[in-house]
């Protein structure tokens, strides 16, 4: 039996040189400080277009980056920007993934760069619900980046994954592994986020008989004096698992209310009573530690501390908020320290008079130069922040609890409570223009041009080490004034169709979870309203014509689609292809065409819309038609009997070897091989199928249909007189499936083989 606290960790969200034949004249050494340097203010400038929401701009900045200077190690940074810019704000995953490939390239020489952009590659498979692919590629991190933070997040999404496959047990297996894969085993799982939910399992196999509705309870108390129970649930029927969580926040204690109270120097015990353990022993407590801990946010905020600032003005007072939850401690205002510095640009000559030291120092050639800072630090304040205590008023707290804000995300009013606990820290240093600096003051002296920074060391966090935080904000002249909208209205007609095909979109996401779910009949309520939405816009989009035509019909076919209204979904496929036959979209169309016909039965046209997308030589779903051309052929050969099955089976199997052959990228190898396997035992081969199935279980763990696949192989163990080692494999698939519909069986098999000494 296991304990264990988990951390639901977030999505991790981030984030050029001449060609050398394009003029005769030698371009410079690769790696140039010169060029880095023009690159990367490049980069800047696009950053500083995406901050001011010219988007179009900042797109154009970064890609000129990569045009100009292709040899540039800045460059890699560039396509980070593009990818991070397609993925998050224009959710063009195809387009997104190309920049991450060209970041995750054995060209690019920064480990971190390539791990996250592997990862990133792999959010972009799972957001356009390419499983496969997108298992493949998280597994990819996994193995050659297994020292990198971002192992956490791969195991995340392939849990995700097999959760909207509907494989529980391993979406659990998946999760249970986020938070493990750090420099050391317990560095997450031994610490909870004041403020964040504290998730809960429990691994018991005598939980396997809990009965449908029932849960079990377990006592999570604090150091700091709260107690509260929190109630677990199975995650599945038959399993041994169950899932719990808890609220927990700053605060004084309140035993029994629903959220644990906490404070920043506390740990908190779980307490699990096993009723019947392995060893014969009744009603023993099992326990386990978490500490607390907060991960820190600096900001530089308005007057107001309401809005983050990116500027601070001269002549005006800086407003300073840190938020670190593990520093408050005590009843009262605690107090933290900051730094506050003034960096300003180094002349042309300085940088130079640096770049000639650092070559003459070091080889010129090496491509592990240590980078040139392009700012010195010209004066510099220590800051106490003190605890501030934020009052909510009760109107916008009732207001936010009708709008149904997460519970441990607001904040609660006690009534008489004088103790302060935030977390928030908050101090102001004042900011004059001055060409002199005057050190051991407490008034930071700066120009025009120059960047306020403010540093702060957060020495307690999820992490296993101290980790300093840091933010900017440039200094201006002037005023940072707010700007007040008396009258808001959507009057461009391209602007009101994109605003509604978006909206359209997230109504159809919501659908999709709801289906997911089994809530056919709220899933259906948000198709027809992402319905109506596209319908009203049709006749727009066409006089509009272009780019928001060919999204209206992506969106009406993905409706259709979802819906199950199979024809016109075919009608709307058809159509973008003929209207836009160079469309990005058109071998998903494809792809889902032949998926409409196959769900029909006209399995032979199915065979042939598959195999016209296998011939577009540039569709990443090739892969994918061509395991559908081999699942029509299995369709066939299961429709009908004697010699025709025969060759309609192997006919198949050369399909699905194909697969195997031709796209060894693709998402779906893993079950092709299974499927070659499954060939292999119909032929009574079983030391071919038994070789075939080791290579399915220990090179495709992600691949669909495990289940079946130890089924068979167990069976074909069998066949072999293998008894002992058949029982393994039913006894492995009633372990790590046991919501499988062969499961029961499997019990059979593996209880009858025991009586006969097997």
């Amino acid at each position: 039996m296991r304990l264990t606290t988990l951390l639901a960790i977030p999505a991790l969200l981030v984030l050029c040189p001449l060609s050398a034949q394009e003029t005769p004249r030698s371009p410079p050494p690769r790696g140039s400080l010169i060029e880095d340097r023009a690159a990367r203010k490049l980069v800047e400038a696009g950053d500083a277009r995406l901050e001011a929401e010219e988007t179009a701009k900042a797109v154009e900045v970064w890609e000129s980056v990569i045009e100009r200077y292709p040899r540039s190690r800045v460059r890699f940074l560039a396509h980070m920007r593009l990818g991070n810019y397609f993925l998050e704000r224009d959710r063009s995953f195809e387009k997104a993934r190309v920049h991450y490939e060209s970041v995750a390239s054995e060209e690019n020489r920064d480990e971190d760069q390539r791990a996250e952009a592997t990862l990133k590659m792999g959010m972009c498979f799972y957001e356009a619900r390419n499983f496969g692919k997108c298992f493949q590629v998280m597994r990819d991190v996994i193995e050659k980046f297994p020292v990198s933070e971002h192992v956490n997040q791969a195991y995340y999404y392939i849990g995700l994954g097999h959760f909207q496959l509907g494989h529980y047990s391993r979406a659990i297996a998946a999760l249970e592994k986020v938070g493990t894969a750090l420099s050391s085993e317990d560095s997450q799982i031994r610490k909870v986020e004041a403020g964040k939910r504290l998730f809960v399992k429990i691994e018991d196999a005598d939980l396997a008989a809990l009965e449908s509705g029932r849960h079990v309870k377990i006592r999570c108390e604090a150091a700091s004096g709260d107690i509260e129970l929190v109630e677990c649930f199975p995650v599945g029927r038959n399993v041994r698992i169950v899932l719990g969580s808890v609220a927990t926040r700053l605060g004084r204690p309140v035993p029994g209310n629903g959220t644990l109270e906490i404070r920043g120097d506390d740990s908190v015990s779980v307490t699990y009573v096993d009723e019947h353990t392995a060893d014969k022993q009744f009603n023993r407590e099992v326990k386990h530690e978490v500490s607390v801990v907060g991960d820190a946010v600096t900001s530089i905020m308005d007057g107001a501390f309401s809005e983050t600032l990116q500027g601070v003005v001269l002549g005006k007072a800086i407003n300073i908020q840190t938020a670190d939850a593990d520093r408050d401690v005590t009843d009262k205002a605690d107090q933290i320290s900051a730094f506050v510095e003034v960096h300003r640009a180094k002349t042309d000559e300085e940088l130079e008079a640096e770049a000639i030291a650092l070559a003459q120092a070091e080889d010129a050639e090496s491509e592990d130069l240590p980078e040139i800072e392009r700012y010195r630090v010209v004066d510099r304040v220590e800051i106490r922040l003190v605890e501030a205590q934020i009052q909510q008023q009760l109107e916008n707290f009732n207001k936010s609890k009708d709008e149904s804000a997460p519970e441990e995300d607001t904040p609660e009013i006690v009534v008489g409570d004088d103790a302060v606990h935030t977390g928030v820290f908050r101090a102001t240093v004042q900011l004059i223009r001055s060409e002199e600096t005057i050190s051991d003051d407490d008034t930071l002296q700066a120009l025009p041009g120059d960047f306020v920074r403010l540093v702060y060391e957060d020495s307690l966090n999820t992490t296993d080490a101290p980790k300093v935080t840091q933010v900017d904000a440039r200094c201006i002249e002037g005023n940072l004034g707010g700007v007040r909208v008396t009258r808001s209205r959507i009057s461009d007609r391209e602007l009101r169709v994109r605003t509604r095909l978006k909206t359209a979109d997230a109504l159809t996401n919501i659908g999709n979870r709801y289906k997911e779910f089994g809530l056919k009949d709220n899933a259906d309520v948000k198709y027809d309203q992402a319905l109506v939405l596209c319908e009203e816009i049709m006749s727009e989009a066409q006089q509009l014509g272009g780019r928001l035509l060919e999204e209206t019909y992506v969106q009406l076919w993905r409706i259709y689609f979802e819906m199950d209204r199979l024809e016109l979904a075919a009608a709307m496929a058809q159509r973008l292809q003929r209207d836009f036959p160079n469309s990005g979209f058109v071998d998903d169309a494809l792809l889902q065409l032949a998926e409409v016909a196959r769900r029909q039965g006209d399995l032979n046209r199915a065979i042939g819309v598959f195999s016209r997308l296998v011939r577009m030589e540039s569709s990443q779903l090739r892969g994918e038609a061509q395991f559908g051309i081999a699942e029509c052929y299995t369709a066939m050969a299961d429709g009908t009997e004697g010699a025709r099955a025969t060759q309609l089976h192997d006919r198949a199997f050369q399909e699905y070897k194909k697969v195997f052959d031709q796209f060894p990228d693709s998402g779906r190898v893993g079950e092709a091989v299974a499927q070659m396997a499954n060939y292999y035992y119909r032929q009574k081969d079983y030391s071919r199928a038994v070789d075939t199935f080791e290579t399915v279980l220990s090179s495709y763990p992600d691949a669909r249909f495990l289940d079946v696949i130890l089924f068979n192989y167990g069976r074909c163990l069998y066949r072999m007189g293998r008894k002992t080692e058949a029982r393994v494999r039913f006894d492995q698939l009633i372990a790590d499936y046991p919501e499988s519909s062969l499961a029961s069986d499997a019990k059979k098999i593996s209880e009858a083989l025991s009586q006969a000494g097997g």
